[in-house]
């Protein structure tokens, strides 16, 4: 702001390019008002804010949750003869969605439509997302069917949304259909698509088909991640299958996938459920030999597991290892003790 006022001061006179780069700037410092602010000095200097400036503004009311706001500014614009573009109701649709406005975020998509506009495949996502986020996987499915008779082509986000959405409520068998429609029509699934699929059925127990996707996925040149393992690990040890999971956590290390703190977490509180104290405490002596710090989580699970099974100093022991090591027990693990 000092610097606006100097270049003022020395008879420079700013232009809308330099007063939507000072707005853009007190926006992502969260400074709102002050942006609103500039946007009203502008106006009272004669300079007249173009669609940058007042998508800048729209952007950083949504991102604060003003919908309402950031809806006037729309109004605003359109009343003053700026017209809005793709991205004005891009950053709208994506806002309203966000914030579980779905029907006034379907509302924008038909009045962007009626004005002239063509929404993109961004558009159509966040509307998707949104729909199946509120459990309206009809309507998204709905959805993904008028974007393609209108000439959009969904992308592999378009189907990973649909197909999370599918898992979350429960619809397996649907999501699966829909992997097999994607590779028919010519789009290729990811690494996402594949964790997306494989948490699903791990989640409703059927962790044979989840290895034969993690198997799919390799055969057809997917390179699973830490998540895709993960994922994977959690659903061996949830249900009981511990031998399993330690196979996976070798398996990925030979494959030249790290492990991370989640995989280690997610491994020892498997071990500790199952009474398997001692290895619990040998993985994670492993995990910092081998450069990976433990949190206050790794910490929780075993004091968890050694007070379940009566290992009271064990326990205590842990506890000043961790402090001792920077990292701070909260109120879950005192109580814990």
């Amino acid at each position: 702001m000092e610097l606006l006022h100097s270049m003022k001061s020395e008879g420079h006179e700013p232009d809308v390019v330099t007063y939507s780069i000072f707005i853009d700037g007190q926006c992502k410092h969260g400074e709102i008002e002050r942006a609103m602010e500039l946007l009203h000095s502008m106006k009272s200097e004669g300079h007249e804010p173009n669609v940058v400036t007042y998508n800048i503004l729209i952007y950083g009311q949504c991102k604060r949750g003003e919908i309402e706001r950031a809806m006037e500014l729309l109004h605003s614009m359109k009343s003053e003869g700026h017209e809005p573009d793709v991205v004005t109701y891009n950053i709208l649709i994506h806002g309203q969605c966000k914030h579980g406005e779905i029907e006034r975020a379907m509302e924008l998509l038909h009045s962007m439509k009626s004005e002239g506009y063509k929404p993109n495949v961004v558009i159509y996502n966040s509307l998707i997302d949104g729909l199946c986020k509120h459990g309206e996987i009809e309507r998204a499915m709905e959805l993904l069917h008028s974007m393609k008779s209108e000439g959009h082509e969904p992308n592999v986000v378009t189907y990973n949304i649909l197909i999370d959405g599918m898992c979350k409520h429960g619809e397996i068998e649907r999501a699966m259909e829909l992997l097999h429609s994607m590779k028919s029509e010519g789009h290729e699934p990811d690494v996402v698509t594949y964790s997306i699929l494989i948490d699903g059925q791990c989640k409703h127990g059927e962790i044979e088909r989840a290895m034969e996707l993690l198997h799919s996925m390799k055969s057809e040149g997917h390179e699973p991640d830490v998540v895709t393992y993960s994922i994977l690990i959690d659903g061996q040890c949830k249900h009981g299958e511990i031998e399993r999971a330690m196979e996976l956590l070798h398996s990925m290390k030979s494959e030249g996938h790290e492990p991370n703190v989640v995989t280690y977490n997610i491994l020892i509180d498997g071990l500790c459920k199952h009474g398997e104290i001692e290895r619990a405490m040998e993985l994670l002596h492993s995990m910092k030999s081998e450069g990976h710090e433990p949190d206050v989580v790794t910490y929780r699970i075993l004091i968890d597991g050694q007070c379940k099974h009566g290992e009271i100093e064990r326990a205590m022991g842990l506890l000043h290892s961790m402090k001792s090591e920077g990292h701070e027990p909260d109120v879950v693990t005192y109580n814990m003790l």
